[in-house]
């Protein structure tokens, strides 16, 4: 199973270690943590920045929707 994170992404299920709202970057611990893993993503086509991040063991990627959003659509593609 894969989940669509926005921005034509998909990450697959099994790999989803964490979804995180984008506002505890604010928190230098965080940032370093951030900065020091592989990422894809950003800002959307239109500039935003992103809502949330979603980590794997691999890496971390960015998306514009919100963690909740992302959460419910998860728990759909669980079941």
């Amino acid at each position: 199973m894969f989940v669509h994170i926005g921005n034509s992404r998909v990450v697959p299920l099994k790999e989803i270690l964490g979804i995180f709202n984008m506002n505890i970057k604010n928190n230098r611990i965080n940032v370093q943590f951030l900065e020091s893993f592989p990422s894809e993503g950003g800002s959307d086509e239109k500039g935003q920045p992103p809502n949330a991040f979603v980590l794997t063991p691999q890496k971390i990627y960015y998306s514009p929707l919100s963690p909740q959003t992302l959460q419910r659509r998860v728990e759909r593609n669980w079941e």
